[in-house]
């Protein structure tokens, strides 16, 4: 009987241990890249920013906008939702349910204006535009004017100069039309207010880029997935953002068939946020957690 009695002992420690073993997913959902796949995504990911734990697998899925990917973080179909920092603040202060769980550091980060391969020419004048406006410190205090304290005070539209008849004096035609599309998908940097108009950082960017460029800037409503099929349909010339990897031969985020300016937004923080509708109850560090991905995956 004491035999029978270690060895059903024996069995319940091993499963025990074996259910310990066993390997967790963490589910993140994240603005769909247009030059990678979810499965090349997440591992990448796993690489570049999960804990060196054997028994952690991360599942990246990717949503076509800002608006899908809440709507799944409030599902409950993934875990967190992972953002550059910046939009992470402005969702956490528009929405009490959202909280912080991880930062993660990354190597550098960019935003970039895209445009079909075959339009050099505007990519360069834009480049020419960026450089200024940071030479003279135009997009430093864009920045400050309009993503410190994001979601807090909701930013303006911005009113865009006209330009009328022919003037080489800029290096292009002035009175020029181009058309920028923008997505509304990462607030407070690519903003579209909830009457459907783009105000705020992007299209102060915009504006300015416009008025040095000397052409008239007309803006369109694209979701992110959509931004590199507005491209080449010919309805954007240029569009708002690209993500850029600093330092990086392989971009997730940039296509074959598209080509960015220099980055006029950097950043080097991602932040996963969680849904907790308990949230104002602390729940702080417990030192005797017996399981750090416990913490990860459950809390």
């Amino acid at each position: 009987m004491k035999r029978l009695i270690f060895a059903l002992a024996l069995i319940c420690v091993l499963c025990a241990e074996s259910y310990g073993l066993e390997k967790r997913v963490l589910n993140l959902g994240m603005l769909e890249k247009l030059n990678s796949t979810e499965e090349q995504f997440s591992q990448e990911w796993q690489k570049s920013f999960a804990p060196n734990n054997e028994l952690l697998e991360v599942r990246v899925k990717f949503y076509p906008n800002l608006n899908g990917l809440q709507m799944a973080l409030n599902a409950g179909e993934i875990k967190h939702i992972v953002l550059p920092e910046v939009t992470a603040e402005y969702l956490m202060n528009q929405n009490p349910e959202y909280e912080s769980v991880l930062i993660l550091h990354s190597k550098g980060m960019g935003l970039a204006f895209g445009f079909r391969a075959d339009n050099e020419s505007l990519r360069d004048k834009f480049n020419r535009a960026i450089t200024s406006m940071r030479d003279d410190w135009t997009l430093s205090a864009l920045e400050g004017m309009y993503l410190a304290r994001a979601g807090i005070n909701p930013p303006k539209p911005v009113e865009f100069a006209k330009f009328d008849g022919a003037d080489t004096r800029r290096g292009t035609v002035c009175g020029q039309t181009i058309r920028a599309a923008v997505t509304g998908d990462l607030p407070p940097v690519d903003f579209i207010a909830d009457d459907g108009t783009p105000a705020g950082f992007s299209t102060a960017v915009l504006a300015e880029v416009g008025k040095r460029l000397g052409v008239n800037i007309e803006l369109m409503n694209v979701e992110s997935a959509a931004r590199s099929s507005a491209l080449a349909s010919g309805r954007a010339d240029v569009v708002f953002w690209y993500e850029v990897v600093k330092g990086s031969a392989t971009q997730p985020d940039i296509p074959e068939g598209v080509i960015v300016s220099e980055t006029y937004y950097d950043w080097e923080k991602f932040i996963h946020i969680r849904r907790n509708p308990d949230k104002g109850k602390s729940w702080g560090w417990n030192i005797f957690s017996r399981d750090f991905l416990d913490f990860y995956i459950h809390n």
